[in-house]
């Protein structure tokens, strides 16, 4: 007897073993600039993380790495100036 898989189990697997569930958060990507932005001995300031963005957005080829900067972007434009 052959059994047809679950569709909510299939879609859980499905999500799981995407490269989306893969991708870095925004929070993830925003501790890593700062660590560039320290690493290089510049202060972590509003415009310094904005601008390290904007080049990151420059740069990277990966649609779904794009789609993470330009929401990071966009929270840290939303927030407005801190420094």
């Amino acid at each position: 007897m052959r059994t047809q898989p679950n569709s909510a189990s299939r879609a859980i697997t499905d999500y799981f073993n995407s490269p989306a569930w893969h991708a870095p958060h925004e929070s993830d990507m925003l501790a890593a600039i700062m660590r560039e932005l320290m690493d290089d001995g510049q202060p972590a300031t509003s415009k310094a993380i904005i601008a390290r963005v904007i080049d990151k957005l420059e740069f990277e080829g990966d649609e779904q790495q794009l789609q993470s900067y330009r929401n990071l972007l966009a929270k840290l434009l939303e927030s407005g100036p801190q420094n």
